[in-house]
């Protein structure tokens, strides 16, 4: 499996429906909504790694899995 946000190597966890849950050595463990994967396939958008990671970071203070759905996207321009 790969990891959503910078495409490296990731473990999926089982997690409750409309979500992904992808567990990465470099982005860590992470919630996607599914609409938001459909989205980015369909449009071609890729996210802004660096940037990405850093408010995973950021949002583990708040909850050990941070969830992402589009107002939380930060894309690659």
């Amino acid at each position: 499996m790969s990891c959503l946000i910078c495409a490296g190597q990731a473990e999926s966890v089982e997690c409750i429906g409309g979500w992904e849950e992808r567990r990465c050595s470099q982005c860590g463990c992470y919630r996607m909504s599914q609409s938001l994967i459909v989205l980015m396939m369909e449009e071609g958008q890729i996210f802004d790694t660096e940037r990405m990671r850093a408010w995973l970071i950021s949002r583990r203070e708040l909850m050990p899995v941070p969830t992402i759905d589009h107002s939380q996207a930060i894309l690659a321009l």
